[in-house]
């Protein structure tokens, strides 16, 4: 863990990154994996008081750190869930401006019941940003690939970046695609 690190993306780094990727005042975010809510709290002070964060993760324990954490940072706008199976997420459906899924599209074993549920529950041109940090090695795919698959569960790509994001406690660079709900 780099303590500097963290200072940095708590501090001014996070909003940054999440307002270059699309995150505004007023939008409903979910944070699909959240863990500690390394971009939960970010999105979080920037969707403001009229906003809500969705952070949805398996682990209690890191959900327990996370609302922890946002209630002495006075966040009164993240909503808790905790979800047994990857893709059961009790949110109605056309209920999210942004879908956030950094760092966990490789932990799901069932992508397409995932992205089908995604589709589902995000309004019409909702963002959906994806971090597929680990696209290579656990999923056996190239950037191009995690790509294709998204788009066949009928998003409509609009942009990669390349940006500094938290990864693992640490800030690193990292690939980032955003897609549209068409």
């Amino acid at each position: 863990m780099n303590k500097n690190d963290i200072k940095k993306w708590f501090d001014q780094i996070g909003e940054i990154f999440l307002i270059d990727v699309g995150v505004k005042q007023n939008h409903s975010v979910i944070d699909f994996g959240c863990g500690k809510g390394n971009f939960t709290i970010p999105a979080a002070r920037i969707v403001g008081k009229r906003g809500k964060v969705y952070a949805i993760d398996k682990n209690k324990e890191s959900l327990d750190e996370l609302i922890q954490k946002s209630e002495k940072m006075g966040l009164k706008n993240i909503v808790r869930i905790d979800v047994l199976e990857g893709t059961k997420v009790p949110l109605k459906e056309k209920s999210a401006d942004v879908v956030l899924l950094y760092d966990v599209i490789h932990l799901v074993d069932d992508r397409k019941k995932l992205f089908s549920k995604i589709y589902q529950i995000s309004k019409q041109n909702a963002l959906i940003s994806v971090f597929p940090k680990h696209h290579q090695e656990d999923m056996n795919m190239d950037l191009d690939d995690v790509k294709k698959e998204i788009e066949s569960a009928g998003f409509i790509f609009e942009k990669m970046l390349y940006k500094t994001l938290m990864h693992n406690n640490y800030l690193e660079k990292g690939h980032i695609l955003n897609f549209r709900k068409s």
